[in-house]
């Protein structure tokens, strides 16, 4: 993501919202830009931006499970 925009933070974290504390759907939360942000609200309207957040979601999940992450099983 850093490629294609700013990054805020630098790293992984955690946090206690309903969407990501469903046991039963895996799940992340991306912040991929600030509507707050004039430039970054316009990058957010284009088809060119809004494909590469979805390339750079991509690869930073095969990226995950390439370092050896599992998935969750059904029990």
């Amino acid at each position: 993501m850093g490629n294609i925009n700013n990054l805020h933070k630098n790293r992984v974290e955690q946090a206690g919202f309903a969407v990501l504390k469903a046991p039963d759907i895996p799940s992340i939360l991306v912040e991929t830009a600030f509507i707050s942000n004039v430039e970054e609200e316009r990058k957010l309207k284009t088809a060119k931006f809004q494909q590469e957040v979805a390339e750079s979601i991509l690869a930073g999940i095969k990226a995950y499970f390439a370092d050896g992450a599992t998935l969750a099983r059904r029990g």
